[in-house]
């Protein structure tokens, strides 16, 4: 979008080649010159990749890269590529795997919008990311994007995975996760994915990393003054069929009423039953209460949600944080709360229960993920969820693909 790319048309078509996975067969006439201004751009860089051989253990280095990588640097644990490159990666576990693509965006695509925000962002946890920055000379993690599948995309990245030997293989036995990384240098591919992405991804959406995107921005606008600005950053491009949404679970301390008070409190807001154990939310609009040592399904009135009618869409976030603690518990300042704890959804109903309990006068509320067309939604109109609505699953390690930046 910034810094158009040449068109040389598909180059499927171009060149009569078998090897290239199937386009539309409009697809060589929809760049007549250019790259399509609101497209998104990805671009190869040259990267740092980890010394397997020099790694004991997998999990405890990839764990420590963010707090030791300047040491990492020095010490050889990572090698200099030589050529500029975009990297395929896999991200496998026992029940999924996911496919994306590893390339450095335009800051330009942030800021005139082609990559969406969903979430506010903290200057002061932007100057800290910046310091981080600078002591690392390098971004160790990308930006999680999420796209809607393109066909050729995918059928292109399966082609890649399928007839090449990855560059990397890197197992997690610790989380039963395994990467493979494909390095993807050569101009006729790099041209083609690039041509691909300018054709059919107008816009993408930060599944995880806004204050990554951010902090870039506010680094980038503010090195311009000096002639030094780096516009690009690191990202890891995701089709939204490749991505899990997690739920985020609220945790609340310092709750001084017991179990039978607080579904009085409750009552006006929601249908209230009794369960036999902690388990999750089936469906939107349905809670689970954990309190003392009891477990309660929550249900919302319809006549309170038809308050909400007009809303473009309503989350279970938004109804926690609007209606249910400013009315049940008094708080109308989520960010500044000290009581309020999150925790990960991915991480289960066994894992909330116990971190419910390790207090008194503590109580959970698990809640059902937002759908992903929500977030989309809502992102394309600008608007932001409230904070912790999503945790996307998988998200890429620190350290597996690392951008050193310019000198």
């Amino acid at each position: 979008m910034w810094q158009p790319l040449p068109f040389w048309g598909c180059p499927a078509l171009r060149n009569g080649c078998d090897n290239f996975p199937p386009v539309p067969f409009y697809f060589a006439f929809l760049l007549p010159c250019q790259q399509v201004i609101g497209s998104m751009q990805i671009n190869p860089f040259r990267a740092l990749l980890p010394h397997l051989e020099k790694i004991e253990s997998n999990d405890a280095f990839f764990a420590a890269v963010k707090e030791e990588f300047p040491h990492f640097a020095q010490t050889a644990y990572f090698e200099s590529r030589e050529m500029p490159a975009l990297y395929l990666c896999s991200i496998e576990s026992a029940s999924h795997k996911a496919l994306g693509i590893v390339g450095c965006a335009h800051i330009q695509d942030y800021l005139q919008g082609a990559i969406k925000r969903h979430e506010n962002t903290i200057p002061a946890k932007e100057e800290v990311q910046i310091r981080l920055w600078k002591e690392q000379q390098a971004m160790i993690k990308p930006v999680l994007l999420a796209y809607p599948s393109v066909p050729a995309i995918e059928a292109w990245m399966q082609k890649i995975a399928t007839n090449q030997a990855p560059s990397l293989e890197i197992p997690f036995p610790a989380e039963e996760q395994t990467y493979q990384i494909w390095e993807i240098a050569d101009p006729v591919e790099l041209q083609y994915i690039q041509e691909l992405f300018a054709a059919f991804v107008p816009r993408s959406y930060i599944a995880d990393g806004h204050h990554r995107c951010s902090s870039s921005a506010v680094l980038y606008e503010r090195d311009l003054i000096y002639g030094k600005a780096d516009p690009h950053f690191l990202v890891a491009l995701f089709p939204s069929n490749h991505l899990n949404i997690q739920a985020f679970h609220r945790v609340l301390d310092e709750v001084n009423w017991t179990a039978d008070e607080l579904l009085k409190k409750l009552e006006p807001y929601f249908h209230i039953e009794a369960n036999t154990s902690a388990v999750p939310p089936a469906q939107k609009f349905e809670w689970g209460l954990l309190v003392e040592k009891q477990a309660f399904r929550l249900t919302w009135s319809r006549d309170f949600l038809e308050h909400y009618h007009w809303e473009k869409a309503i989350l279970d976030t938004q109804l926690f944080n609007e209606v249910v603690l400013p009315n049940v518990f008094g708080i109308v300042n989520v960010r500044q709360e000290p009581r309020l704890t999150y925790v990960e959804g991915a991480k289960g109903m066994a894992h909330l229960q116990q971190v419910q309990q390790l207090k008194p006068q503590r109580v959970a509320f698990a809640l059902y993920p937002i759908d992903l067309q929500e977030m989309m939604l809502l992102a394309d109109h600008n608007q932001a969820l409230p904070p912790k609505s999503t945790w996307f699953e998988p998200r890429m390690k620190n350290g597996v693909v690392v951008r050193p930046f310019p000198i």
